[in-house]
């Protein structure tokens, strides 16, 4: 058996380090890149998250949004103050509607106050029930001071719109998917806020909560996490007990319309359309509806059990 020294082995190394010093140097440079490269996979999460909880807590990011298709009345509102550690809400209005010339819609919503800011990256945001600010990704489709048209907007007291801003709102990060929707081709190009005065909606649609104690929590650590999912659950428990009374304040409201109309003049097509109104009402709020069809001409409204 034969051993070697040191003293050669370090003798043979620096040999073949002169005869090929291309090979030694790129040697080197491969293992400085995968260490940087290592060293900048570890460090890029928590930047990445450091910026987004800062651009959180400048635009003041709601803790819980909650929207409802049928309306928040008084009722909802009280239990949504009720519930614990609430320290701010901000009521609002948002919509789908599409811009006239363009299959994808857009979701409107009103100025939003304290909570959820939006920030301006041109021009400035709506001051007037016929302004419109839009987000920043559809600055180059549209420019400022252009009239736009928006259409199939449900709740909107106005159609045309002027062009004043280009904003961005941490409710959207994510500038590739909007949302779905069930105007135009169903997805969503982008957002816009206008001022509630543009909206004719009799009570408000989208709350937006704020909690006392979530200042100090990382939104994303699992304590932050667990905390807004036992509050989503309460509260939207505690909600859910209205819906038996707005199944009533619907029905009232459709027996009186249905009352007020020549009802010799309604025809099966337009009975048809009327119960399937009653039926998603119900269904959005967890009811089941129980419809029996009818071969006359008259409307045949029937009690659903609760």
């Amino acid at each position: 058996m034969k051993i070697v020294s040191k003293k050669i082995l370090y003798k043979d190394a620096w040999q073949s380090i002169g005869r090929s010093p291309g090979r030694f140097i790129a040697l080197v440079l491969l293992m400085l890149l995968g260490t940087f490269s290592f060293v900048g996979l570890k460090i890029t999460g928590p930047d990445m998250r450091q910026t987004g909880l800062n651009y959180f807590n400048q635009t003041h990011l709601a803790d819980m949004t909650v929207t409802s298709a049928y309306g928040l009345n008084q009722a909802d509102q009280k239990t949504i103050a009720d519930q614990a550690r609430v320290k701010t809400v901000n009521y609002g209005y948002f919509t789908d509607a599409k811009i006239k010339g363009i299959t994808n819609g857009i979701r409107v919503f009103s100025n939003s106050g304290s909570l959820s800011q939006y920030k301006v990256v041109a021009g400035r945001l709506a001051k007037t029930d016929t302004e419109i600010a839009l987000n920043n990704t559809l600055k180059g489709t549209y420019h400022l001071g252009e009239t736009i048209t928006l259409q199939d907007g449900t709740g909107l007291a106005k159609t045309k719109f002027k062009v004043v801003g280009f904003v961005k709102s941490a409710e959207f990060i994510n500038h590739n998917d909007f949302g779905q929707t069930s105007v135009g081709t169903g997805q969503l190009s982008g957002f816009g806020v206008t001022t509630k005065r543009a909206f004719s909606l009799t009570e408000y649609n989208l709350a937006r909560i704020s909690y006392r104690d979530t200042a100090k929590l990382n939104a994303y650590s699992n304590a932050y996490t667990k905390l807004m999912n036992k509050r989503q659950a309460t509260l939207l428990k505690d909600l859910n007990q209205h819906r038996a009374a707005k199944y009533q304040a619907a029905k009232a409201s459709l027996s009186t319309a249905l009352i007020n109309q020549d009802t010799n003049a309604l025809d099966a097509a337009s009975v048809d359309a009327t119960l399937t109104l009653v039926e998603d009402f119900l269904t959005s709020h967890g009811l089941t509806a129980v419809r029996e069809q009818s071969t006359t001409a008259n409307p045949v409204l029937v009690d659903f059990p609760v």
